[in-house]
């Protein structure tokens, strides 16, 4: 074998070894704590408004992140997976902010107030012809006692 047969083999064998390293880290890597994290606080309505006026900002500022959203509960219900969901209104009609909740909850009732910690999944708009507005997803979310 010459030397840059060698170098090339050599080049593949390094650049493999790194992404089974990234690979394995990154399937190895720990979940956020939700319940112990520093969150951001924020209102629904400031987080609905976030993302529909200026999405670009919102998804740097929340989507990803751990927050802290409080709010009014419009509708609560189970998703396929049997979890339970929780509609917080927003300013807008039909739009909501969609929590799925790591627990169910009992203390949780419609028409009262929430406020609830999880980590943001981001904006999905919805169908401008059918008029239907797009809703707010977070995920792994907890209760808030006070």
């Amino acid at each position: 074998m010459n030397k840059r047969k060698r170098t090339i083999l050599l080049a593949i064998i390094l650049v493999l070894l790194a992404a089974a390293t990234a690979g394995y880290l990154l399937w190895n890597k720990p979940h956020k704590d939700v319940m112990d994290a520093d969150a951001v606080k924020v209102t629904a309505a400031a987080l609905y408004n976030s993302y529909i006026t200026d999405s670009a900002t919102a998804r740097k500022r929340y989507t990803g992140k751990v927050l802290e959203v409080s709010g009014e509960i419009s509708k609560l219900a189970l998703n396929q997976q049997e979890q339970q969901i929780i509609l917080i209104k927003t300013p807008v009609p039909g739009a909501f902010i969609n929590c799925s909740m790591e627990k169910s909850s009992e203390i949780l009732k419609e028409g009262g107030d929430v406020t609830v910690k999880e980590i943001c999944s981001g904006y999905i708009g919805g169908d401008a012809d059918m008029g239907l507005p797009g809703d707010v997803f977070l995920t792994r979310a907890y209760p808030i006692i006070k």
